[in-house]
């Protein structure tokens, strides 16, 4: 009992109970005697008594015990690595029924077709109320960490039953592949594969690789020179089509394998058309147009038109990534819609025609009130951060020749940072020379000043290339061109997803005033080589979610699609990992480390009735539970109060005061 008052208190509760009944019925002449009178006080004593008691909110500590029989965990390897072994159909129903006599069991399977991850099987129950665990496996893992390391952090100890078989055997199998899963149109990439070979020594296969159409791409001879044969063959394939591409591996088997299954593999890259055309529009001919288009193309991922505006019939807009608009717009062109609906970067030259410029509210606007040019030099800014410049980079601009740069006061809007300033002679006129923005719907840089030519020939003149000067261009043209899609519904999806694992898509819509929204229907249609469905998004949040069921290897592509005729398109392939046909010896090692690291000990599944014994030493837990109640709030004791009092009452009444 634990009162948070004096416990002499409580003796002053007694001594009340006792005065009240002394009062009521010792002092003065009542009709009570003897045996009666002391029944009677008694009574209201305890009555009394208990009722002050209370008020000291006195609270009782109860204890109970609770005795747990031990919980043991069962864990089974279900993997394919384990069909080609003598224990294929090993199975720990018998033990578990034993075992479920006498202790509280819980079964559970982990690994499959393509993978087995030890590790999470451990850590799914690191935190449980769990005694002991039994985990039978060939030691054989291929996805999550080294099972022997999370052991570490297990408090139960593992008692683990070897299955599978150590012995090599005739076997040759691809056991790794490293790739980079994207490459750009028209490069090479390079491939490693590895091959692994056991007691083959003396045969020969031939390593081929082909694309989806069958079309062989590479083909190679490997002689098996060991017992223990590893080699690792490196090539590169060409990156001829764009789009998520298919690519086989095949390693032709030789006689007595013992499978045939991890000969062959397949990959996917996803192969990007990152070559943007980009439009040079000049007044006239002037050496800055060679001097940019030259810049432009030193990046191969860029291919450049030149138009004079004098001859626009070849033009077409279509497939065009950005503009350089040079000397544009002119008093003898003041129309540059030709344009319209590109990123553009402007060189602004003596030619230009400042008030057309200006109305064009790029962000640049130039006040001038004569028409005549200065000759200026760069200084650079080193606070912009729209794209990084290097530092011997922007140092070798800043000693270039002087460009030719109209005369006028530079207007900038909030959004448009300046990289180099012009310099005339040695004062910083603080007006931009090269500046740009990303702001709006097209991004936009600006050239301040002709005669671009000039820095070319300087950077060759004093570095022996052009590279410095070709750099600052490109990165230029690469952040103008670098234009964010606007679709209004957008698709996402992974490159690849592993056969067994239903992929997952999102998708997202776009109002006219591209603000998220999901009021409308989306629809997906699904073709493969083998597979043509039609499914529907679900409403997730503010946009949609789409999980599709478990689908065959292959590639598949899909189209996305509203009622009002708004679509996204994509692919995505489903691979076959095989991962666990590329290593068929078990690890029997591992698991003596795991046992051994935990408590625990190993044993063969000849051995499950000595592993049973063990188990059988396993002590109940005894676990103590603690609480603390107010008396008050216990209805036995004001029971009992009542009790007391209603017992005096009827006392009273039958014998004649009440």
């Amino acid at each position: 009992m634990i009162i948070d008052y004096p416990w002499y208190l409580a003796l002053c509760c007694l001594l009340l109970g006792a005065l009240y009944a002394a009062v009521l019925y010792f002092v003065g002449r009542r009709p009570f005697r003897g045996a009666m009178r002391w029944l009677l006080a008694g009574l209201r004593f305890l009555a009394v008594s208990a009722i002050a008691f209370l008020l000291l909110a006195p609270v009782a500590k109860q204890t109970r015990h609770e005795r747990q029989q031990p919980h043991l965990l069962l864990l089974q390897d279900v993997s394919s690595s384990l069909v080609n072994s003598p224990d294929s159909s090993f199975s720990m129903d018998g033990l578990a029924v034993d075992l479920g006599k006498h202790f509280r069991v819980s079964r559970e399977t982990f690994g499959g077709k393509d993978a087995t991850d030890i590790s999470e099987a451990l850590l799914r129950h690191a935190h449980d109320d769990v005694d002991a665990v039994v985990l039978a496996t060939d030691g054989i893992y291929n996805r999550g960490s080294n099972p022997a390391t999370v052991a570490e952090r297990l408090t139960a100890p593992v008692y683990t039953v070897a299955l599978g078989d150590t012995t090599p055997r005739r076997d040759a199998a691809l056991a790794g592949l490293n790739v980079n899963r994207i490459a750009m149109l028209g490069n090479r990439f390079p491939v490693e594969v590895t091959v692994n070979v056991d007691l083959l020594r003396g045969h020969q296969s031939t390593l081929a690789v082909s694309d989806a159409s069958g079309r062989r791409l590479f083909s190679q001879q490997v002689t098996y020179s060991s017992d223990n044969f590893s080699e690792i063959l490196t090539f590169t394939l060409s990156a001829d089509e764009p789009g998520l591409q298919r690519f086989t591996v095949n390693l032709a088997p030789v006689d007595g394998e013992l499978t045939e299954a991890n000969n062959h593999l397949s990959f996917y890259v996803d192969v990007i058309d990152t070559r943007r055309k980009v439009a040079l529009f000049a007044r006239a001919p002037h050496p800055d147009i060679a001097a940019l288009k030259r810049a432009i193309e030193s990046n191969p991922n860029y291919e450049v038109s030149v138009f004079l505006t004098s001859d626009l019939k070849k033009w077409n807009n279509e497939g065009y990534s950005m503009a350089v608009l040079h000397n544009l717009p002119s008093r003898d062109c003041p129309d540059i819609s030709f344009a319209a609906g590109l990123p553009c970067l402007y060189v602004i030259g003596l030619q230009t025609d400042l008030p057309r410029f200006n109305a064009l509210h790029s962000g640049l606007e130039i006040v001038s009130k004569v028409n005549k040019g200065s000759e200026v030099t760069a200084l650079w800014q080193e606070s912009f951060s729209l794209f990084s410049l290097d530092a011997a980079d922007a140092d070798a601009i800043v000693h270039m020749p002087p460009l030719t740069a109209p005369f006028g006061e530079a207007r900038l809007s909030d959004d448009v940072q300046t990289l180099f300033t012009a310099r005339l002679g040695a004062i910083d006129t603080r007006q931009p020379l090269v500046a740009a923005s990303a702001q709006g719907e097209y991004r936009r840089a600006f050239i301040w000043g002709e005669g671009l030519w000039r820095w070319r020939l300087a950077d060759y003149a004093s570095q022996g290339s052009h590279d410095r000067f070709d750099r600052l261009v490109s990165q230029l043209v690469g952040f103008t061109a670098m234009q964010h899609q606007r679709d209004r519904l957008q698709v996402e999806a992974e490159r690849s997803y592993a056969e067994g694992e239903p992929p997952v898509l999102r998708a997202q819509l776009y109002n006219e005033a591209y603000e998220l929204t999901n009021a409308s229907e989306v629809s997906l249609r699904l073709t493969g080589d083998s597979v043509k469905a039609d499914y529907a998004f679900l409403r997730d949040g503010t946009g949609y979610r789409l999980v599709l069921p478990v689908l065959p290897q292959g590639l598949y592509r899909y189209t996305a699609v509203t009622p009002d005729g708004l679509t996204a398109e994509g692919s995505f392939a489903v691979e076959a990992l095989n991962l666990e046909q590329r290593r068929l010896v078990a690890d029997h090692n591992l698991l003596r480390t795991i046992s051994a690291t935990t408590g625990g000990e190993m044993y063969y599944p000849a051995q499950l009735s000595t592993l049973e014994s063990q188990l059988s030493t396993l002590k109940p837990t005894i676990h103590t539970h603690t609480r603390y109640a107010e008396l008050l709030r216990m209805g036995w004791v004001l029971a009992l109060i009542v009790l007391f009092l209603a017992a005096e009452w009827v006392l009273r009444k039958y014998h004649g005061e009440l």
